[in-house]
């Protein structure tokens, strides 16, 4: 067998292994939790996949509750969805509350008669600027050689480390310690009122592979991934079914609530961005198009959620080719 066949067999047998293995053993979802008859809640419902979500869902005739913190967004997705839905509330809150979370759960399972069918968490921040940048290192001072005495050496630290610390606990605070919170309030309802319980999580594919001027934003979500895999089989046994969606780049502003920029630069109603941010959006999915591949991942019950499915090849590649999957992360971020 030649090289490229060999390394073609490598690279396509895991994408077709893992897509047959992400696929529900059992019968569709839908045949015991009627569509008409879902009870959802849906975290981070004002504005993008959320939103898409909800009308999705309202679209089913399912009993919805949408939360988020702009309370005015909520309300207009209410009206919105109110004729179609089969009931439709929301809920405001802020998630990185623990009180609220509390709040929250309560005033859902209230809504929704006492019982839940399927929580997604789709609320979350991202980071866009590199570490250094971020931490006020200079890489071009890095061969400083100015004199300075032996206690000195303050021309050797960052400028702005504790910038980088807040950005740091503030990004794994909504998508890390959020979900872990809200996952323990809603778990016990899911596996007690519900004929098979769904916790979704949207995640994303920096949860599984790196990227450059994405590093704090990558890490909360490789934390929620670790997290979300282990929690999947801790409480299968209890009918609850735990899925994590990994999409690609998706058209949202997430970028503009950006925990690293400048609050000025972050919160601009320009239709252009203030800055240019690293990254393309070529090839990005819509919010629409990433909703109803988390929607049918809930209904077939799937663990692994890959949008676009050609994304598996990268999860692949990193095994057998890493430098390449290096090298791609690279160019598309600008730092070959």
């Amino acid at each position: 067998m030649s090289t490229s066949l060999l390394l073609s067999a490598v690279v396509v047998l895991p994408i077709l292994i893992g897509t047959l293995a992400s696929r529900s053993r059992g019968p569709a979802r839908t045949t015991r939790i009627p569509i008409s008859q879902e009870r959802v809640v849906i975290i981070g419902a004002s504005s993008g996949i959320g939103s898409e979500l909800a009308r999705i869902y309202a679209r089913r005739q399912a009993h919805v509750v949408v939360v988020a913190r702009r309370l005015e967004l909520l309300q207009q997705l209410v009206q919105e969805l109110s004729p179609t839905a089969g009931s439709i509330h929301a809920v405001q809150g802020d998630v990185t509350s623990p009180e609220d979370v509390r709040r929250v759960t309560i005033e859902s399972l209230r809504a929704l008669q006492g019982g839940i069918d399927t929580l997604i968490i789709c609320a979350g921040v991202i980071s866009v600027l590199p570490f250094e940048e971020l931490a006020g290192i200079d890489p071009a001072k890095a061969a400083d050689t100015a004199e300075t005495s032996e206690l000195d050496f303050n021309h050797l630290l960052p400028m702005s480390s504790r910038a980088a610390l807040d950005a740091s606990i503030k990004i794994m605070n909504v998508n890390y310690h959020a979900p872990l919170n809200l996952a323990g309030h809603f778990l016990p309802a899911l596996a007690r009122t519900s004929a098979a319980g769904n916790l979704i999580v949207v995640s994303s594919m920096a949860g599984k592979v790196g990227a450059p001027t994405r590093s704090i934003y990558c890490a909360s979500k490789h934390a929620a991934q670790g997290f979300f895999e282990s929690l999947g089989m801790e409480v299968e046994r209890t009918g609850v079914h735990v899925g994590i969606v990994s999409p690609g780049t998706v058209i949202t502003d997430i970028r503009q609530s950006a925990v690293d920029l400048p609050k000025t630069e972050s919160s601009s109603s320009s239709s252009t961005e203030p800055r240019k941010i690293a990254g393309t959006k070529k090839g990005a999915m819509t919010a629409k198009a990433c909703a109803e591949g988390i929607i049918k991942g809930s209904d077939l019950r799937q663990h692994d959620v890959i949008m676009p499915w050609f994304y598996r090849a990268s999860l692949a590649l990193k095994l057998v080719a890493p430098g390449l999957v290096r090298w791609l992360a690279k160019k598309k971020y600008g730092y070959l």
